[in-house]
């Protein structure tokens, strides 16, 4: 039998069948792009329309003016004239000119609205729909490179899973598979497939987590064109990069190479408690994506914690999984010794992990580009460590020889910030786990973070989110 050919590659950028001419840029556009834009600039046309009438009455005067010069007159009044209409006219050509290359910006963004995407869950049932229908219901998160890069981000995104689906956040990996070696990893294939490495390979507590949170296009290499002309063939190929949508549908942020997906999360939103528009959100949210997993809700014996105003479930931990239990003993150790200011305490809890500082530290290399570096012995001091902190919502994942622990602290006046603590192996498979990191971001509700904390077993450094926004 013979194969059927690919679908033909498509530029997703061009207008559809209902766009419309416009008449400033010569270009074809669909509706949804100029009115978008006029919305975000209501006193353009007023301002071309005012230039436009002074320019007018300029133009007209002209005569007058050069007659004038004829009878012997004075020069001056035309050459005002003439200056004051060339002004006119080089101030209205440039309003067209940034007014058309921000429509062409829009279209592109908005373009991202046409994407379909396909989820699956583990009973092989699908569901398909474009990001434009999750207007206004969710954010997004689209990650590009090659199949190395894109499988390096999603392993990155799984410790975040249950925080990706509490705020509405849906990861959309695009592929792209023209660079030499693409065909490697676990999602060269493209497809709706990280169900299975969660199941097969990621070990973790509680459960597998939600699945809401990712989707995967429906044409991935129509898609992997656009980004490759959005940031260039060269940086597509070497780096890759990311961008986020907001629920307006117009990108919100981007970078080259890899998002820090606690960074990420800290800069969108919160849900808020009690609120119908969000209530709504979530239930369209529901709605549009399908559960790959079980549903975020408290089992017998579980306790349910609300942090930061997110509604999170903290559901319980199983006490018969040894290495679980192992890494669930040196975190709460960590935060009594922080608790207490137990200087002694916190050195021997890193002081395994201090032969990997050189390879799994996110300190190093801050402090190497010049960063400052508290030692814990200045960040326990009574008038510089937090007291009293709460902990709640803590999830475990295992995945590639790295344990990731996340939860959710709670300070005494309220705030609420994500803490992220990444374990490896003392040495093989069967050696003991030992903590290499510590991250703290602000993560509560209406909070947008501008400081991330960061710390290995030398100390710890703070630094704007922007700074530490993605991993080139």
């Amino acid at each position: 039998r013979a194969r059927a050919s690919p679908p033909r590659a498509m530029n997703v950028e061009d207008a559809g069948e209902n766009a419309r001419a416009d008449v400033l840029s010569g270009e074809r556009y669909d509706a949804i792009v100029t009115t978008t834009w006029e919305a975000t600039a209501p006193f353009f046309y007023p301002r071309v329309a005012l230039v436009g009438a002074l320019g007018a009455g300029l133009f007209l005067s002209l005569p007058s003016s050069v007659g004038d010069v004829a009878r012997g007159g004075g020069a001056g009044v035309l050459i005002e004239n003439v200056v004051a209409l060339a002004a006119c006219g080089a101030f209205a050509t440039a309003d067209v000119r940034r007014r058309n290359a921000a429509v062409k910006r829009l279209s592109r963004e908005l373009a991202l609205g046409k994407m379909v995407v396909i989820q699956r869950n583990k009973f092989r049932e699908e569901t398909m729909f474009d990001l434009g229908s999750l207007r206004d219901v969710a954010r997004i998160a689209v990650v590009y490179g090659d199949a190395n890069k894109v499988e390096k981000d999603l392993v990155a995104a799984t410790p975040y899973r249950r925080r990706l689906e509490q705020s509405r956040i849906l990861v959309v990996p695009v592929v792209e598979r023209s660079t030499a070696g693409a065909g490697a990893g676990a999602v060269a294939d493209v497809g709706p497939g990280r169900w299975e490495l969660l199941r097969d390979v990621v070990k973790a507590w509680p459960g597998a987590g939600a699945g809401r949170w990712l989707a995967w296009p429906t044409r991935n290499d129509d898609w992997s064109g656009f980004f490759r002309r959005l940031i260039g063939e060269d940086t597509a190929k070497q780096k890759g990069g990311y961008l986020t949508i907001s629920t307006s549908g117009l990108v919100r942020g981007s970078g080259v190479g890899s998002p820090n997906w606690d960074v990420l999360l800290s800069t969108f939103p919160r849900n808020r408690p009690g609120n119908k528009q969000d209530e709504d959100a979530e239930k369209a949210w529901k709605k549009a994506t399908l559960d790959s997993f079980e549903e975020l809700t408290a089992r017998e014996g579980s306790s349910s914690a609300r942090g930061g105003g997110r509604s999170a479930v903290s559901q319980a931990l199983p006490s018969d999984v040894p290495e679980l239990s192992t890494i669930i003993g040196i975190h709460e150790a960590f935060y009594a010794a922080l608790d207490a200011g137990d200087e002694k305490a916190m050195s021997q809890i890193w002081a395994k992990g201090r032969s990997k500082r050189d390879v799994s530290s996110t300190v190093k290399p801050l402090v190497d580009r010049g960063a400052r570096i508290d030692g814990w012995d200045t960040v326990l001091k009574p008038d510089r460590r937090p007291v009293g902190i709460k902990i709640n919502d803590v999830d475990v994942t295992i995945e590639k020889g790295v344990a990731t622990l996340t939860c959710l602290e709670t300070v005494t006046n309220g705030a609420t910030l994500l803490a992220t603590q990444t374990f490896e192996r003392e040495g093989d498979e069967t050696s003991d786990w030992v903590l290499t990191g510590h991250t703290t971001i602000p993560y509560g509700a209406d909070v947008v973070a501008k400081v991330v904390l960061r710390c290995d077993c030398e100390g710890c450094v703070a630094v704007p989110a922007k700074a530490v926004a993605s991993g080139v």
